[in-house]
């Protein structure tokens, strides 16, 4: 069966997140479902890595850790509960061998309550750069034309051969370059203003964003804390998903 190329990043303030979050996606895992993790690095201590090894090395797996360019990522600018290492996620596709096709992007505030196979296989990615699902935001940095959707970062199916052969990592830093001052909401604006025309809708069960969703009627695959108010920080919606993965971890 095919190897399923996950991908997602964070620094030593968010190891904990991502081990809990790690944890959720292999125990909700079907056994058939291979999963190969790839942690984009933002300067994680050794003993973070080597806890974020044992954990998967429990499920019989180990992650690759990518580094970054830093100096490709000088004009990003994080603010809030959002870091720089956010922006990270633009050079996914140049950062995987480009013998990978595709990739599932997931943030480290989620937890995965199933397998995330049926995503990975979605057809309609052969048409477009990636598949999101729609961020219902009041105001971003940026203005998308009246008809086209804005999309949450945070969970992305992304076709790499498309983006590789239309440089569309270079076009997004060209635009954070070229337009640093109408980003509000980080890498995710940026992504946004160039692909707005070129991303397929997933449904909300695949990114449920707690804050802005919670009045829906959805058994989510996937839950996203995607607000400064974290499980680990607040009482959210749904912290107790967080709280029951986050406390089998010996951490």
């Amino acid at each position: 069966m095919e190897e399923v190329s996950i991908v997602t990043l964070c620094n030593d303030h968010y190891a904990v997140h991502l081990a809990t979050m790690l944890l959720s996606l292999f125990e909700n895992k079907s056994p058939e479902t291979h999963y190969q993790i790839y942690i984009i690095d933002g300067d994680l201590s050794e003993d973070n890595k080597l806890k974020l090894r044992n954990l998967l090395q429990t499920f019989n797996t180990s992650p690759v850790f990518l580094n970054v360019d830093q100096r490709l990522f000088k004009d990003c600018k994080g603010w809030g509960h959002v870091s720089r290492e956010a922006f990270y996620r633009i050079s996914i596709p140049d950062l995987l061998d480009r013998k990978i096709k595709k990739a599932l992007y997931l943030d480290s505030d989620l937890i995965i309550k199933d397998d995330l196979l049926e995503l990975w296989n979605n057809k309609q990615l052969g048409h477009y750069f990636l598949g999101a699902v729609e961020d219902p935001v009041d105001i971003a940095g940026i203005r998308l034309p009246k008809r086209y959707k804005y999309f949450n970062s945070g969970v992305m199916l992304m076709n790499l051969e498309k983006w590789r052969k239309n440089n569309i990592s270079k076009r997004i830093f060209q635009f954070i370059r070229k337009h640093a001052s109408k980003i509000m909401w980080w890498d995710q604006d940026a992504l946004n203003a160039i692909l707005y025309n070129k991303w397929f809708e997933l449904d909300y069960k695949w990114n449920y964003q707690v804050y802005r969703m919670g009045h829906l009627d959805i058994q989510p695959k996937i839950i996203h804390f995607n607000t400064d108010v974290k499980p680990w920080n607040g009482d959210p919606y749904l912290k107790e998903e967080y709280d029951y993965y986050r406390e089998k971890l010996d951490w």
